[in-house]
C-alpha cells in the first residue's frame, strides 16, 4: 500500500507542475497588466510565481521518496516515549 500511496503522490507532484503550468501560470503571467511589480518589475513577479510553484512540486516529489523509503523500511516511523 505504502508502494502505491508513493506512486500516487509523485503523480500528484507531476500533475501540479504540468496543469498548473499549463491552466494557471501561462494564463496568469498572459495579464502582466494584473501582476504587482515586486522589486520594479512584472518580470521578477512572474520569475517568482513560477518558481513557488515548481518548488511545491518538487515537495510533493520530495515526500513520495520518503514513504517510498518506508516501503523499503530505510525509515522507522518515530513511535512515541512512554
Amino acid at each position: 500500500m505504502l508502494a502505491v500511496a508513493a506512486a500516487l503522490i509523485w503523480l500528484t507532484g507531476l500533475a501540479h507542475s504540468i496543469l498548473g503550468e499549463r491552466y494557471i501560470l501561462i494564463r496568469l503571467l498572459r495579464r502582466e497588466d494584473s501582476l504587482p511589480k515586486v522589486l520594479g518589475s512584472t518580470a521578477f513577479t512572474a520569475g517568482t510565481l513560477r518558481f513557488a510553484w515548481h518548488l511545491t512540486t518538487v515537495a510533493w516529489w520530495a515526500l513520495a521518496y520518503l514513504v517510498f523509503l518506508l516501503v523499503g523500511g530505510l525509515v522507522l516511523p518515530a513511535r512515541g516515549q512512554g
